[in-house]
Parts: C-alpha cells; sequence; structure tokens
C-alpha cells in the first residue's frame, strides 16, 4: 500500500471522528423548548421552563430598578418559537429568553421585585413568584443581618456600594429622590460598627458618601451624589450592589432629546417657493429612510430651517399643508390626512368582510371563582361600551364604523372594541357554572384569555376590632339621722298633738328629727337616753364609700371579600310603653353593637377599610308624654383608614372625667361652725371613663386560614 493511500485512509478516518463527535455534541447539547405559565392558588404565579434533557440548575440573581429576575443555563441552547412572551398575570409582565456564548439566559421582567423560588423537576425548572406569603419571608429574615458595606470603583470609571448580607435578603426597595438613591431594608439588623458614614468623594465618581442607620428592625441607607447620573441596583446571593455611573457626553445630548420630544439627526433647511414633493424627496435621502408620496400631494412652500431635527421639520411641513404620514417598517407614506383615513377606512371594510366570512364554533369555558352569569354580564356590558366608543369616533386613528373589530388579523389588538362579533353569542349556565360561546375560533381564543383573567380566586380579610370601655369610681358620703322625743311617767313616748279638725283630744303623730343621712347601708348608730328627765335622744351616723373599677371589652369579628361590604351586629330590644288615642302600645328601641366595613387590599399587602363602629348601652328611663322610655347611650366612629395586613391601629377614642362635690344642709343650722356638722351631709364623687377602638385588618389565604 502506497503512502498516498495511506494518507488518505487516516484522513477518512479523522474526518469520521471528528464527524462522529460532532453529532455527539449536537444530540448532547441541551435546549430550552417551552415556556408556559399559569396562575396558582394562594396568590402565585408558576412559570414552567421545558428542556429537551435533564434540566440544569440555574443560576439567579435580580434586578430592582427595573424588577427583573434573571435565570442562567450553562451549556444550554434556545429552541423556542417566540423569544418573548407576554404574560400579565400579576406583577409578572413577560419573559424573555436569549441564548449566547453557550448559555441561555431567562429573564421574568416584573412590575415590582416580590418573594419567588425555583425547583427542577426532570426535564423541568420551575419558577413560582409568591406575591402573598410576604409573612413567611419576613419570618425567614428574622435573624439576617448586614455583614459588611464597602464601596469599589468600576472598570469604567463608576461607584459600585456594596452590601454583604448572611442570608439573602427578601425585601430591598431602592428609590431616587431629589438627587439622591435611597435604599430602604426591611427585616434585616445592622451592627453597630456598620451604622456610620462612608466618605468616598477622593473616588471622583458621582457618590459622594453613603450613611447607614437602623430604624426599628429596618435599615435606611441614604447614598449621595452630585452631577448628573444613571443608576442600576441588582441582587447576587447574599449581595446587593449598587451601581452608579455618570452620565456621558452622548447620554445627556440623548436624555435632552428625548424631553424635547424629537430625536432625528439635526439639518438645515432654506428655500423659497419650493415644491413640497422635492422637500420631501431631500428629507427621504438625508434619512435615507424610503417614502412614498401620493400624486395628490401638490403646491409648494418657503421654508427657513436651521439645525432642527429632521422628524420635527417632517411634521411641520405635513401639518402645514395638511398632509398626513404613515409609517410602516422603513417605508413612510405620504398623503393627504383625508386620503389616508380613506384608505384606512376601506381597508378595514376588507378586513371585516373577510372577518365575516370566517366559520362559527361553538365551545364552553369553564368558569371556577367567579359565576357564569356575572362574566356573562361584565362581557356583554364591555362590548356595548366599546361599540359607543367606536362608532363616535373616540378610538384614536384607527376608527371602525358601524363594526365591532377594529383589527380581525390580529387577535392581541388591543384596540379590538369586542371579544366576540356582531354574529357571535354567549350564554350562560349556572348549573355547571359554564359559558357556552358560538363564534370564530379566534374570537374565542380572545375570549378564553380574558376569562382566564377575571377567573381568579378573590381575597378575603378577617376584621377584628375591639372596643374597651375602662372606668374608674370614686364616691364618699357623711350623713346624719337623729330623733328626740318625751317619755311619760308610764313608759309611753309623748308626741305632738294631732291638730287635725273635728278632733278633740291629742293623739301621738311622730317624734321631732333630723334627717340627713344617705342612702347608704354601712350605718354607725348611737342611742343617748337622758335618764333624769323624761327624754330621749337617738343619734344615727351614716358613712359610705365607693371605691371600684371596671373593664368591657366587645370584640366583634367578621370576614368578608376583597371590596365586598360586609356587617356584624349583636345587641338588645328594649319594649316600653306608649299611650295614645288607640290605647297603650309596645314599641322597642334598639341597643346594638355592630361594626360595619368595606375593605381593600392595595399593593404592597396593605388594607383600606371604610368603617362604621357603634356601641349602644341602656340608660335611664325618661318620661314620654304619659308613659317613659329608656335613653340609649350611642358611642359611634365613622371613618377610612390604610392599615399593613396584620397590624393594629387605635381609631379613636373618649375620655371623660367626671368631679363633684356637694353639700347638703339646713339653712342657717348647717351654717353654723362646728355644731354646723351636724345639719349637714356631705358627697364628694370622681369617676373616670374612657373609650378606645381598635382594628386589626388579616389578610386570608385561599385555604382559609389566617395569616
Amino acid at each position: 500500500m502506497n503512502r498516498k493511500t495511506i494518507y488518505k485512509q487516516l484522513l477518512a478516518a479523522v474526518l469520521w471522528i471528528f464527524s462522529i463527535g460532532l453529532v455527539t455534541a449536537v444530540h448532547a447539547s441541551n435546549m430550552l423548548e417551552d415556556i408556559s405559565f399559569a396562575s396558582i392558588p394562594g396568590d402565585k404565579i408558576q412559570v414552567v421552563l421545558q428542556f429537551s434533557e435533564a434540566a440544569p440548575q440555574p443560576g439567579t440573581f435580580t434586578i430592582d430598578s427595573p424588577a427583573r429576575i434573571a435565570l442562567d443555563f450553562p451549556g444550554t441552547g434556545l429552541a423556542l418559537k417566540k423569544k418573548r412572551q407576554s404574560i400579565g398575570i400579576g406583577l409578572a409582565r413577560s419573559i424573555t429568553a436569549v441564548a449566547a456564548g453557550g448559555r441561555t439566559r431567562v429573564v421574568l421582567n416584573l412590575t415590582s421585585l416580590t418573594k419567588y423560588s425555583t425547583e427542577v423537576d426532570g426535564n423541568k425548572v420551575i419558577v413560582t413568584l409568591d406575591e402573598a406569603n410576604v409573612a413567611t419571608a419576613t419570618d425567614a429574615l428574622e435573624h439576617n443581618a448586614i455583614k459588611n458595606i464597602d464601596f469599589r470603583l468600576g472598570k469604567e470609571g463608576e461607584g459600585n456600594v456594596i452590601i454583604y448580607f448572611n442570608q439573602q435578603p427578601d425585601d430591598i426597595n431602592l428609590k431616587r429622590e431629589a438627587g439622591r438613591l435611597v435604599v430602604n431594608i426591611k427585616n434585616v439588623s445592622l451592627p453597630g460598627n456598620l451604622e456610620r458614614r462612608l466618605d468616598v468623594t477622593d473616588f471622583k465618581t458621582p457618590v459622594t458618601y453613603v450613611d447607614t442607620f437602623a430604624t426599628g428592625k429596618n435599615i435606611k441607607m441614604v447614598v449621595d451624589t452630585r452631577g448628573e447620573f444613571d443608576h442600576l441596583g441588582y441582587q447576587a446571593g447574599n449581595t446587593f450592589t449598587i451601581e452608579v455611573k455618570e452620565l456621558t457626553k452622548a447620554q445627556k445630548e440623548a436624555k435632552e432629546k428625548a424631553k424635547f420630544g424629537y430625536t432625528g439627526e439635526r439639518l438645515s433647511l432654506n428655500f423659497q417657493d419650493i415644491e413640497v414633493r422635492a422637500v420631501l424627496q431631500l428629507i427621504a435621502d438625508f434619512t435615507g429612510k424610503n417614502m412614498v408620496t401620493s400624486d395628490t400631494v401638490t403646491g409648494s412652500i418657503t421654508l427657513r430651517l436651521k439645525n432642527v431635527p429632521w422628524d420635527q421639520a417632517l411634521a411641520i411641513i405635513l401639518k402645514t399643508k395638511g398632509l398626513g404620514m404613515r409609517e410602516e417598517g422603513n417605508v413612510m407614506r405620504v398623503a393627504p390626512a383625508e386620503e389616508l383615513a380613506a384608505i384606512e377606512k376601506q381597508e378595514l371594510e376588507a378586513k371585516k368582510q373577510i372577518a365575516d366570512l370566517l366559520p362559527l364554533v361553538t365551545e364552553t369555558i369553564q368558569l371556577q371563582f367567579v359565576t357564569a352569569s356575572a362574566v356573562e354580564k361584565l362581557i356583554k356590558k364591555t362590548r356595548t361600551q366599546a361599540l359607543k366608543a367606536a362608532r363616535t369616533g373616540n378610538r384614536g386613528s384607527n376608527r371602525t364604523y358601524g363594526t365591532d373589530t377594529v383589527n380581525p388579523d390580529n387577535p392581541d389588538d388591543e384596540e379590538g372594541a369586542s371579544y366576540f362579533s356582531q354574529r357571535g353569542t354567549i350564554m350562560s349556565d349556572d348549573r355547571t357554572n359554564k359559558l357556552i360561546v358560538r363564534d370564530t375560533a379566534r374570537n374565542i381564543a380572545q375570549l378564553r384569555k380574558l376569562v382566564s383573567e377575571i377567573d381568579t380566586p378573590t381575597r378575603q380579610v378577617l376584621i377584628d376590632a375591639r372596643i374597651v370601655s375602662a372606668g374608674d369610681k370614686f364616691e364618699k358620703e357623711m350623713g346624719l339621722n337623729w330623733n328626740f322625743a318625751s317619755v311619760g311617767s308610764n313608759g309611753v313616748v309623748k308626741t305632738r298633738g294631732d291638730l287635725s279638725s273635728g278632733t278633740s283630744n291629742t293623739t301621738q303623730t311622730t317624734q321631732g328629727g333630723v334627717d340627713l343621712g344617705t342612702a347608704q347601708k354601712n350605718l354607725l348608730g348611737v342611742t343617748f337616753a337622758l335618764l333624769n328627765s323624761n327624754y330621749l335622744v337617738d343619734l344615727e351616723i351614716s358613712a359610705s364609700q365607693l371605691d371600684g373599677t371596671s373593664e368591657i371589652i366587645s370584640s366583634p369579628r367578621v370576614v368578608t371579600t376583597n371590596g365586598q361590604k360586609a356587617s356584624i351586629k349583636a345587641g338588645d330590644e328594649i319594649p316600653y310603653s306608649t299611650v295614645s288615642q288607640n290605647g297603650t302600645n309596645i314599641q322597642f328601641k334598639q341597643a346594638l353593637l355592630s361594626l360595619e366595613v368595606t375593605p381593600l387590599i392595595i399593593p404592597g399587602n396593605k388594607v383600606n377599610m371604610e368603617l362604621l363602629i357603634t356601641k349602644d348601652n341602656v340608660s335611664d328611663l325618661v318620661p314620654v308624654g304619659i308613659g317613659s322610655a329608656p335613653s340609649i347611650q350611642t358611642r359611634e366612629i365613622e371613618t377610612s383608614v390604610l392599615v399593613d395586613n396584620g397590624d393594629t391601629i387605635v381609631l379613636g377614642g373618649i375620655f371623660e372625667h367626671e368631679v363633684s362635690k356637694t353639700t347638703d344642709s339646713v339653712p342657717v343650722l348647717g351654717d353654723i361652725p362646728v355644731i354646723g356638722q351636724a345639719f349637714r351631709v356631705n358627697t364628694n364623687k370622681n369617676d373616670k371613663r374612657e373609650l378606645l377602638i381598635f382594628i386589626t385588618p388579616k389578610i386570608m389565604n385561599e385555604n382559609l386560614s389566617v395569616r
């Protein structure tokens, strides 16, 4: 065998081995094939990432501005039909996947950061966003603390404030206030040696100093800055980094352009009596854009524009000549505004005719948390209002004229007037709690998407009220009763004669006496008899002191659905009689303890409440005409408050302090010094009463246990 043949065989073997290795590598490469999401009970959102092989463990980090959760998958490719999907459930807005450098990154775009968890299950990675379980997150951070705070200079001159934690923090809020950055960290402790100011002026970054101090169980950090800057806050594991970078000249110019509204490259135009079509051609050549000008565009224009953005110059020319412009991709179409409107109208009518020819299908939609009749009523009401707005032309330039679909070719068109067409019908079956829909397949798909957002469990709130009525009572009374009489030789007490008319003799009526006593039972009695005379003296001293405290706690509780009014009442109906021409009637008065509340859960796990609390007590009987009726002592508060979940707030209170001193005496005799004490009774009274009203809202999860 010659050398040439040997080389050929060796080359073929090498190529075969290389191809086997390449095929093996291709087949060994893991691919992200599908992304799905759904809302699950407990105010949670679940995102499922499906891989072609066993799912790798992701590396995660978060960014707070804008709010994002990023997941990195090394050694993974991308095989998705759509790299970006809209979610629109709760805090989740959208999800984006990109692949580069042999790895895939999945980014969840949120309205605000929330607690999340990841789980690897075979070929799946399950990401769960927990919007409700804030209490659990707080408990988990009970022993979290800051280990260190550092400042570092970045490669491009940016300043990096780095916060190190013992464990992953869950609630960090970074915001920009009056030229500085403020960081609020909840449920994290700060060692005393880190409660200080870092002066970093010498680093020549936009950051001048960093102040960190504790506020109760929370921590506040103030990053003072200078000049114009851009910032970024992101979390990776147990580290949170604030990156502050000075704006470049180009960024400052872009910022000014954004404020101005026109961002095109600047040009100068100085023409007198030039054709409009020629000016439009100049702008098209300057920008490199494709432009189609209608034959109906005629006339001339005189203009002098110096150093003006080209898009502003174009807008001025179009407005001056009554023209309109529509941009489709990289092609601009210029024509009179009436002509463009007529063309769009024809296109919409043609699309509607196509939509009217689509076949109708019948499907059912099962509902779980809301009644089918309520959803039917809501959708029909939405359709009526949308059609009314479309026919009155309040939909911008894309108007319809007697139609109910603005863009039939795009099911995701937010300008669509209705979720089902004029040919479609919708009925509800409350027995099975289903919607029966007959319409085109595209419209039914739209309707399913809408219903899935409506058919979610409604959160419930437990309202716990406490009405505390406390009293402190003190009363002291001193009085005197004494009597005297004469005694005859036979031992019979002599009394004054009866002076009634028609009598000839004297009879006993009463003994002489003074009664200045009280109605109390605590008595001290002393009797004196003058034995050498025929007189008897009976002296009775009455003294009483009352001292006591009282506390009455009323605690009404009620559970209601978010946004729905609830009330609870307990009490008595007090009967009383009235006399009229028809005789004696029995009527009733209510003495109630009542709680009426309308709670509204708002973002941030707070509850706004409209409250009406009443506590009635039965007081004394008061004369009413011939008879009497009970008086009702009423205490009521009506207010609106905003409270954190589980917190207690004092709505209000009433404090009453009654002090009185009274003296009841015999005229003249009671004013005699020393002796006058026998003809007086003194009463001292000191009463304190206080009423306090507390309220505690508690958001409940789906299994009806209170958080």
